[in-house]
């Protein structure tokens, strides 16, 4: 029902039997009064049947607290007829909202408590309401004007315990991000202390094999925080890594640095995650144990994220430090005009930027990493053997030496152009 429909409720100031409805409201608030332990207590009871998370025990209390202050504060304004806009801080309120919002625990749950808090008072109004020696239709009226004033001071107070949760929220994430960081960079530098101490601070045991990545969006405007999107994405590639909650801690407003606690993981399984986020981009270390391994899957993300960074092929916005030769193509990558030119001496006209030649140093790459197999090179590329034949003849041509001669240079450059793609052509 909106907002509107419910004012309605509300009695108007002009109505004939205003005054009545005033002074009967004014009854049931009186008589609701005298029942304020056991109004608290069922509101209380209702909350914590309707919302498990709220059941905390050191948060119990100050619910008990806010639902007291909140009957009180409805009964004392129902029963002085005082206006919705000059209602009066309800500071136990907006200290349990504070508290929930600095756990973690959903605004929706907080939202929530208010329905179901006002359902069990409405039910006992109703109580009230009915014992009312009046005629049916003036009790009609006052139930009426009852639920209307008492949606209206919950829409009321939910915008203000919303705002101060949200603010204790943002504090607590502001405080931990902190904390997190300080104590990831203590690590990665040596000096830590005590591994224990990391994992009572961050949550995230050392003692556990890490897969280091280094998370970032690729030409982001530096005017926008995208913090909050790389936490939500580092936690749907857990999802899809089928690992626990990772660490993450922010270097940048586009750039974070996360660990996962698996032994064994494929990066290639989580391009399609990455892919719904224009610009994300993704690199991973190796799986290794303990804090040395935090450690050095890390330096391997970092040492292979520059691939990620400056290649043009689609399918590496997603880089592993164990993929075959990604740690020596990244260091090649941080010199490009140097190795553009070794690219283009190793392969001669194969180098071109050009889907012909595209085709040619593909069908080299899959044959050399198949053994110089027709047959295998064929299922692998999904054509006939002929055409693989007569690719490679072309590829000969253009390279002026059988595939087989200077091999390795041969088929390094390959890997390297389609690794990095236009960047070194």
């Amino acid at each position: 029902m909106s907002n509107g429909a419910l004012g309605r409720r509300l009695v108007s100031p002009d109505s004939p039997d205003a005054a009545e409805i005033i002074r009967l409201s004014t009854i049931v608030g009186e008589r609701l009064a005298a029942r304020s332990d056991e109004l608290s207590e069922s509101m209380t009871t209702a909350i914590e049947n309707g919302l498990e998370e709220l059941n905390d025990p050191d948060l119990l209390e100050l619910l008990r607290a806010s639902v007291a202050a909140n009957i009180a504060t409805i009964l004392h304004m129902i029963r002085n007829n005082i206006p919705l806009d000059q209602a009066p801080p309800v500071t136990a309120a907006t200290e349990y909202a504070d508290r929930l919002g600095q756990r973690g625990i959903p605004a929706s749950s907080l939202r929530r408590a208010y329905h179901f808090g006002s359902d069990d008072l409405l039910a006992n109004v109703f109580e009230e309401v009915r014992e009312l020696d009046t005629s049916p239709e003036l009790r009609l009226r006052v139930l009426h004007h009852f639920s209307g004033w008492l949606h209206k001071y919950v829409d009321w107070i939910t915008r203000v315990v919303l705002d101060v949760h949200e603010e204790g929220r943002r504090h607590s994430v502001e405080q931990n991000a902190t904390v997190v960081s300080t104590m990831v960079r203590r690590a990665l530098q040596g000096d830590l202390t005590s591994t224990d101490e990391f994992t009572v601070r961050t949550g995230y045991p050392l003692t556990r094999t890490h897969l280091a990545a280094t998370l970032w969006i690729d030409r982001a405007n530096p005017g926008t925080d995208n913090t909050a999107l790389l936490e939500s994405l580092a936690h749907d590639v857990a999802t899809t890594l089928g690992s626990r909650a990772p660490l993450f801690t922010s270097v940048d407003r586009s750039t974070a640095w996360v660990w996962y606690p698996v032994a064994d993981a494929d990066p290639e399984v989580v391009r399609p995650v990455l892919s719904v986020v224009p610009g994300a981009r993704m690199a991973f270390g190796s799986p290794a144990p303990g804090l040395e391994g935090f450690r050095e899957s890390h330096q391997q993300a970092e040492s292979v994220k520059h691939v990620a960074a400056v290649s043009t092929n689609q399918a590496m916005t997603v880089v592993g430090h164990g993929s075959g030769g990604m740690s020596i193509i990244a260091m090649l990558a941080r010199d490009l005009p140097g190795t553009r030119r070794w690219v283009r001496d190793v392969l001669g006209p194969l180098a071109a930027d050009t889907e012909a030649a595209e085709r040619l140093r593909d069908t080299a790459r899959v044959f050399l990493d198949c053994g110089n197999s027709y047959v295998a090179t064929a299922e692998a590329l999904n054509m006939h053997r002929n055409t693989v034949k007569y690719r490679l003849g072309r590829v000969v041509e253009e390279l002026g030496h059988p595939i087989g001669e200077r091999r390795l240079d041969t088929e390094l450059a390959l890997h390297t152009a389609h690794v990095l793609g236009a960047a070194v052509l």
